[in-house]
């Protein structure tokens, strides 16, 4: 997978941007917001990669 992310600091110090993949684009505003984001890109695991070594 293969994304962008357009970041920036308001002037209050928080970061602010958009993250953009091949789905689309996501606005953020907030490092909580942007870990959410990301969080939710991951891709689905295997079965295979599911189970206990």
């Amino acid at each position: 997978m293969h994304l962008t992310v357009d970041l920036l600091r308001a002037p209050d110090g928080r970061l602010e941007g958009t993250v953009i993949t091949e789905f689309g684009e996501q606005a953020f505003s907030g490092t909580l917001d942007l870990l959410r984001i990301l969080e939710d890109l991951q891709p689905e695991r295997s079965a295979d990669e599911r189970r206990p070594g």
